[in-house]
């Protein structure tokens, strides 16, 4: 079995990580900085995010440049290579993001 994963597939992965972030963005801020569960959580699927946006092929981020590609890995190797640095307000601002990214990345794939 090929370890290679379809763009479709990538997409998804990113719409799936956006909803479960939009969960958590519908709690408030409060709710999020109050827990390390969430935090944890929030991370890890900004992560997600950003491992399927840096494995889309190059094609299709070239054919989609409204979307920020390469923001989302560079937040995710962030994320885990310098963890030391990552503080609340920031993960928030990025959670904050997600139902415009939800909008362009459900637009690219078909799915509104």
């Amino acid at each position: 079995m090929s370890g290679r994963r379809s763009d479709a597939v990538r997409l998804s992965d990113i719409l799936r990580s956006i909803q479960r972030l939009e969960q958590v963005l519908a709690a408030g801020y409060e709710a999020f900085a109050s827990s390390w569960v969430s935090q944890s959580a929030v991370i890890r699927e900004l992560e997600v995010i950003g491992e399927a946006a840096g494995a889309i092929s190059p094609a299709l981020r070239k054919k989609h440049p409204e979307i920020a590609w390469q923001r989302m890995r560079g937040f995710s190797s962030f994320a885990k290579h310098e963890y030391w640095r990552v503080r609340a307000e920031l993960v928030w601002e990025a959670v904050k993001e997600m139902p415009a990214l939800r909008v362009r990345v459900g637009k690219v794939s078909g799915v509104q």
